[in-house]
């Protein structure tokens, strides 16, 4: 189980990024040892937020690991875990629609059980993909940055007054978040905002992720986390439906012209006098694609009334204030504890929010 030195924040900006990126490199092996499991419905999205985490580390404190992780490594890390999404986003998208599908009326499912078998070939052949090709790439990636982030951790201990301690970092990068974030939450007018929806989301996530091996440390940071997971969630919920919107309005079209392949074969069978043969799969039909379409759009405008209810200006504020003492606290943090921290809980056990 990963510790964190309680003078994390004190120690020089290179060796404390170092720290916490192994222990993202952690996550992400156990993770992987758990891939091959068919039955883990949950190695997937554990990888995937370890990395995730792991690729968060290094982009902020670039400067500080440049000398030891080079571009061309945080690239292939950055390509691998780009790979492992679609395997995930049908996931999810399986997930939402068997939830609005109970929404549905008998006669409005006609098409569903076509559109989740589409989904679940989606997501088999890239469970697949993933074993077979980019697990073994994951692995050689992940002896590379090892090998690189713990000559940064044995480094001799460099002087305070040569280099920025781990917390003078964070601090700017907290607060370059945290003003990106507000901007962003401001530009968001509709729930069909995709770019912008995303965008929040995105940096709601890297703030929670810079934020988190710092709870220990700071109080106010693990006070603030929920309130980041709330505005990571919820407009996740309406990412969501985004997303199975745009793959049903390509899915209505795959499904009108599958079906009328079928009625060609049907009528050619006729005129020759041979028998048709029984799809295995479910039939595709497009009326309960469209009452689908219908209710994610309805959704999705429910969910997004309820964000801006639940986030007014007075609220953004609030947290405006504590992400701007949790950063002054971190250039002005008293003597540090001389105790061993544990790794964040999100590292230990999954979340339900990543």
């Amino acid at each position: 189980m990963a510790e964190y030195p309680g003078d994390l924040i004190t120690r020089p900006a290179p060796e404390g990024a170092a720290r916490v990126s192994l222990a993202y490199l952690d996550a992400a092996h156990a993770a992987d040892q758990r891939l091959a499991d068919p039955g883990d419905m949950e190695a997937l999205h554990d990888f995937r937020v370890a990395l995730r985490r792991l690729r968060s580390t290094l982009r902020g404190f670039r400067s500080e690991l440049d000398d030891a992780v080079s571009r061309k490594l945080r690239n292939r890390l950055r390509d691998l875990t780009r790979a492992t999404a679609p395997g995930r986003d049908a996931e999810v998208l399986i997930a939402a629609v068997k939830a609005l599908e109970q929404k549905l009326t008998r006669g409005q499912r006609s098409g569903v059980p076509w559109l989740l078998a589409r989904l679940a070939d989606r997501r088999d052949r890239a469970y697949d993909e993933l074993r077979r090709e980019l697990v073994p790439e994951y692995r050689q990636i992940e002896r590379r940055l090892r090998k690189a982030l713990s000559v940064v951790v044995r480094r001799p201990r460099i002087a305070a007054t040569e280099a920025p301690t781990f917390g003078a970092v964070a601090a700017t990068l907290l607060s370059d978040h945290a003003a990106l974030l507000e901007q962003e939450l401001a530009s968001i007018r509709t729930p069909d905002d995709e770019s912008a929806v995303h965008g929040v989301r995105i940096t709601a996530k890297r703030l929670r992720y810079l934020l988190e091996p710092l709870g220990a440390i700071e109080p106010r940071a693990a006070a603030v986390l929920p309130r980041l997971k709330e505005i990571q969630a919820q407009l996740g919920d309406v990412h969501d439906l985004q997303v199975l919107a745009a793959q049903l309005a390509e899915a209505v079209g795959d499904a009108g012209a599958e079906r009328a392949r079928r009625l060609h074969d049907m009528t050619l069978s006729r005129v020759g006098g041979r028998p048709l043969a029984t799809p295995d799969r479910p039939r595709a039909t497009t009326t309960g694609l469209l009452a689908l379409a219908r209710l994610v759009h309805h959704t999705q405008d429910e969910l997004f009334r309820r964000f801006t209810s639940d986030w007014p200006a007075e609220a953004r504020t609030d947290v405006w204030t504590e992400l701007a003492a949790i950063a002054a606290a971190l250039t002005t943090h008293p003597t540090p504890l001389h105790r061993a921290l544990r790794a964040p809980r999100a590292l230990r056990t999954r979340r339900a929010v990543t």
